[in-house]
């Protein structure tokens, strides 16, 4: 009884529920809440639309090298003092963009921006649901993760409403607090990064289960080098999927763009702010649904139906002018923000075992931030050279049916590998 309260506890819960707060905080306002400032800002200030979205490139890109680093990071400092200093820099920099008036000066407070929120992006989150859960893995991965969407569908409509009432330099200072607000559960809460520190085990841990070498290693020991040369990496077929995560995450820059479409369209700003609302409530529904629908179908198969949705929602956006079209659209479109982050952790964890997982995912992690860090820029700037968003919709088109053959290569390639392995060896003489 007492081994079943070790493992399975409100305590495991709880710690999922503070990590949701980081997603929100890392992802859901900085990324997700930011296209609501686009086309305001761009036009207040006098610039384009795709060199004000530069910033947010460089928030991406800086966050993404960060990455690579928050392993060691951990191993040396405690991982709530690295939140609280990332929490101030990602908040003090977004009030900072609202006493900005210049490009200059929204790049360099958007790299820190970047350099604060990275420290506690989804890497920790992902180590830390490694170490507390066995079972329910993946559920909790997928909630923590749709959390991103879930701040975006609430604050992009506030955001953009308080844009039209008190202006985007107000805006941007209560989005600042915000940011900052969201850290203080997995501050203040009292848990450690492993609860065996705790005197706790992982939800479900059942210790035969356990007693494989590979299974039994925590993502921290994954990423030190002595485990690393056990490791067997075919690096072709990580870097086709690293591919595959660059291209799909350029597609998620699109939604952030929905309030400058509709209005091209001649829409109100409520219907795009209702569009991009629509895609973060799509991303936590595609998210959710795509780890679920993996347990049945497997993670390939429920992948390649999120790449087949998007590929055909970016083609009923083309075509459809009617708001509550729109709308839908919009939120069939946020599935797209279901593959670079619950899908690739569930194409890793299949195509390569949980000590790689450990070791690769920081890598791959980069591929998806530098990917996502150029999305806005590019659909903002084939918006600003071609005067209409239809190119963009028209480039997921294309990146989705590119994905497709990847995906089809890759599992080829790895089957092919693992029939090759098993096959008997013949001695000659």
């Amino acid at each position: 009884m007492g081994e079943i309260a070790r493992n399975k506890s409100w305590k495991h819960w709880i710690v999922i529920l503070s990590l949701c707060g980081l997603t929100a905080s890392a992802i859901g306002l900085p990324v997700m809440s930011s296209g609501v400032f686009i086309t305001p800002v761009s036009e207040d200030l006098g610039v384009l639309r795709g060199s004000f979205s530069i910033h947010n490139t460089l928030t991406l890109a800086a966050a993404a090298v960060v990455a690579l680093y928050i392993p060691a990071l951990l191993r040396r400092y405690k991982f709530k003092h690295l939140v609280l200093i990332g929490g101030l820099m990602g908040a003090f920099s977004t009030i900072g963009f609202g006493f900005s008036d210049s490009l200059w000066a929204f790049n360099i407070l958007g790299i820190i921006r970047g350099i604060g929120t990275g420290v506690y992006a989804i890497i920790p989150s992902t180590m830390i649901i490694n170490e507390w859960f066995e079972e329910k893995h993946g559920l909790a991965t997928s909630i923590v993760l749709s959390f991103s969407g879930v701040a975006g569908a609430i604050f992009s409509p506030v955001f953009a409403s308080l844009i039209i009432s008190i202006g985007w330099q107000t805006t941007y200072m209560i989005m600042g607090v915000v940011i900052f607000v969201l850290c203080l559960p997995v501050i203040l809460i009292p848990f450690e990064m492993s609860p065996r520190e705790e005197g706790l085990l992982p939800y479900g841990y059942v210790p035969e289960v356990e007693e494989d070498e590979r299974n039994n290693v925590s993502a921290t020991e994954a990423t030190s080098g002595e485990l690393s040369k056990k490791a067997d990496i075919n690096w072709k077929h990580f870097g086709l999927l690293s591919l595959f995560a660059i291209m799909q995450t350029i597609v998620t820059g699109t939604p952030q763009h929905f309030p400058g479409f509709a209005e091209t369209l001649q829409h109100s700003v409520q219907v795009g702010a209702s569009m991009l609302s629509a895609a973060m409530l799509g991303n936590i529904f595609f998210k959710l649904s795509l780890g679920f629908i993996s347990d049945y179908i497997g993670p390939i198969k429920a992948t390649l139906s999120m790449l087949v949705l998007n590929l055909l929602v970016s083609i009923l956006l083309v075509m459809v002018q009617a708001p509550y079209l729109l709308i839908a659209g919009g939120f069939l479109f946020g599935g797209a923000y279901s593959i670079p982050s619950v899908g690739i952790a569930l194409l890793v964890n299949e195509y390569f075992d949980r000590l790689n997982f450990a070791r690769l995912y920081p890598l791959i992690s980069f591929a998806i931030s530098m990917g996502g860090a150029f999305s806005l820029s590019i659909v903002g700037f084939i918006y600003d050279f071609t005067g209409s968003y239809t190119n963009a919709f028209l480039m997921g088109v294309g990146i989705n049916a590119v994905n497709i053959v990847i995906l089809f290569l890759v599992t080829h390639l790895v089957n092919k590998r693992a029939r090759e392995e098993e096959a008997p060896t013949v001695e000659t003489d």
